[in-house]
């Protein structure tokens, strides 16, 4: 049996000592439910970023051809998330990127951890080296 307190503290301890503040914002809607263009803060989690790799195939006739990608994600607390009512779409600023939320996994069904996915959104000027 999984001591669920003992996992929660174990994460709460590591965002004490790690954490970082991240502020998600989402896009306004007007009257008419359009976005505007104006982004509304919806507020803040203490996280830890990782990345995960991702492979992607293409196949051109006999050959194939395999690309590893990095999935950027936060790792919280699921109690946060609750708090803060995540939706896909929603924004967050790393190191001068914007990163949209894809997704959000509630790790073992335990309702203590939480990981987002992101994906870099892609404005044009996203150089990557």
């Amino acid at each position: 049996m999984v001591n669920k307190e003992f996992e929660a503290y174990k994460l709460k301890r590591e965002l004490k000592k790690s954490g970082i503040k991240y502020k998600f914002s989402r896009a306004g809607k007007n009257k008419f439910g359009e976005p505007d263009g104006e982004p509304t803060e919806i507020g803040e989690i203490c996280g830890l970023y990782h990345e995960t790799n991702s492979s992607v195939s293409i196949t051109t006739g006999d050959t194939t051809q395999t690309r590893t990608k990095k999935v950027p994600a936060i790792l919280c607390l699921y109690d946060d998330i609750a708090l803060l009512v995540l939706q896909v779409g929603d924004t967050v600023q790393i190191n001068d990127k914007t990163l949209k939320v894809t997704g959000v996994v509630n790790i073992q069904e335990w309702n203590i951890i939480a990981d987002i996915s992101l994906e870099v959104v892609d404005d044009g000027n996203n150089v990557q080296v």
